[in-house]
């Protein structure tokens, strides 16, 4: 009987202890240079990290946290900042401050309904939305309690709101006109005063741009020691620039490639570097300068550059290192380069925005315009030349009609094969049909339909990459690109068809 009544005024089990931040008073950080200061001290109520020259924050005094949520937050934002790029972190540390101002803030464990409310919030940005998703699947890797895996999945399957099908497709790549072009050699071959240096140094960054067309933060991260020659024996020299590159994941200290360059661009850096070591010092380090010796920001560059582009009367202010880099690469495409070539020297991660260049290839349509101008008669021409004729459902036997599937959805009453009946195409139906001679486009079919469909699944691919942070995912999206402009030209081509022959019948 003793040991029954002991059960029953058994005292209840003592709750959890609240979770505390024990992280390490000093977190390293991927840096790009020996200048940029490697750790962050967690000891501060600010935490402090720099990016191509920008400094880059979390005030945890400014965040309205409860106890528990504001330790483990700051373990996350310790383990994203010694994991990811500093500007990968900082996107964290503003989802974190975002949550911060919803009422999920007050403390664990969270309502379901009420996550799902700020759910609704948080996807209107897709950073905020993925930034969250990545703190809770980390809380719920390390068994942290108030986290589990089915309200996980629940997070995971929230989409980020809707942008128009195709949105962030780049379809058409910027670049300079033929005038605008020679503008711009001519302000880089223009002679130059003595002083100030600095003007030299812009010439330099443009000429730089011109010829590379590094990203704001690669001209950031050059060095003096990234800079070397060889002389041969007949005393002809050959220059080399060793370019970081700026989008290699997963590594300490970026990549350095080596790129041939030019004697004039080679023979500006070797002036300019000359210059620079004196009047700052032989140890002075940074390629690129402010006139206290101190490397420069990426938004000096950038300011520097968009006033070198408006000098040369080219004013485009929202692209300045990009649109170098888009003619760059839109002139390689040009010339018939692969499009591995171009993605290897334009530093990419994958082909997919060099297969962009490739298929855009607007300098051959600036070519052609100019030599048959914008004739009606012409622009029929290349239309007929993506498909067979044109042809009127009514007149088309069953067997021959195309039916196929595209983003999950069924799509007939497109057109005809001219294969013979029973005959297998080796290609995938609709998809391949917009580009083949045998298909005969009906004049009222579904083309429409579509466009749609292939816009949808090209932007299903994107979404796949960003939330893997894997461009390989959006490997078909340089042939759905192809496809949608032919689609395109074809629903164009079946309008002036139908409206020909409205005329006919007047």
């Amino acid at each position: 009987m003793a040991k029954s009544s002991d059960q029953e005024h058994a005292l209840p089990a003592s709750p959890a202890p609240a979770y505390v931040f024990e992280g390490p008073a000093q977190v390293a950080i991927r840096t790009r240079t020996n200048d940029q200061p490697r750790y962050v001290d967690t000891r501060l109520s600010v935490w402090t990290w720099y990016d191509g020259g920008l400094a880059m924050k979390i005030d945890w005094t400014a965040l309205r946290f409860s106890s528990e949520l504001m330790a483990i937050s700051k373990s996350f934002m310790a383990y994203a900042l010694e994991k990811y790029a500093p500007r990968t972190a900082q996107m964290f540390a503003n989802s974190l401050q975002v949550l911060s101002r919803t009422k999920l803030a007050n403390g664990l464990p969270w309502d379901k309904t009420l996550l799902i409310t700020v759910l609704e919030n948080l996807k209107k940005s897709r950073h905020d939305l993925v930034g969250f998703r990545r703190f809770y699947r980390w809380a719920v890797d390390r068994g942290i309690k108030g986290f589990d895996l089915n309200t996980y999945l629940t997070i995971k399957d929230t989409k980020s709101a809707r942008v128009d099908p195709y949105a962030r497709i780049f379809l058409s790549q910027s670049g300079f006109d033929l005038d605008e072009e020679v503008r711009l050699l001519k302000r880089i071959e223009r002679v130059l005063p003595t002083d100030p240096w600095e003007e030299a140094q812009l010439n330099l960054m443009l000429l730089l741009g011109f010829e590379l067309g590094p990203r704001a933060i690669q001209f950031h991260s050059l060095d003096i020691a990234d800079f070397e020659f060889f002389e041969s024996t007949n005393h002809e020299k050959y220059y080399t620039l060793w370019l970081p590159m700026a989008k290699k994941v997963g590594q300490r200290r970026p990549e350095r490639r080596p790129r041939k360059i030019t004697t004039r661009l080679g023979e500006k850096i070797s002036q300019h570097v000359s210059e620079i070591q004196r009047r700052f010092g032989s140890n002075c380090e940074p390629l690129f300068v402010n006139p206290k010796g101190r490397r420069l920001s990426v938004t000096e560059i950038g300011v520097g550059l968009k006033h070198e582009l408006r000098e040369a009367g080219i004013d485009k202010p929202n692209q300045v290192t990009m649109l170098l880099r888009h003619h760059l690469g839109q002139g390689l495409a040009d010339q018939g380069t692969p499009a591995d070539m171009i993605a290897e020297l334009l530093g990419h991660n994958s082909t997919v925005a060099a297969r962009a260049y490739v298929t855009a290839t607007p300098n051959i349509a600036r070519i052609k315009e100019k030599a048959l101008g914008k004739s009606p008669a012409y622009q029929r021409i290349m239309r007929s030349l993506l498909t067979g004729e044109i042809v009127q459902r009514r007149d088309t036997v069953p067997e021959r009609a195309i039916r196929g599937v595209i983003d999950t959805q069924y799509i007939g009453d497109i057109g005809a094969c001219a294969l013979p009946v029973h005959t297998h195409c080796p290609y995938n139906p609709v998809y391949a049909c917009y580009t083949c001679k045998k298909f005969h486009p009906f004049a009222d079919g579904r083309h429409e339909q579509v466009k749609e469909a292939l816009q949808r699944e090209a932007q299903r691919f994107i979404d796949m990459a960003e939330q893997a942070g894997d461009l390989i995912h959006n490997r078909p999206l340089a042939q759905h690109q192809t496809t949608i402009l032919a689609v395109s030209a074809t629903i164009e081509r079946c309008r002036q068809h139908t409206e020909d022959a409205a005329d006919d019948t007047v």
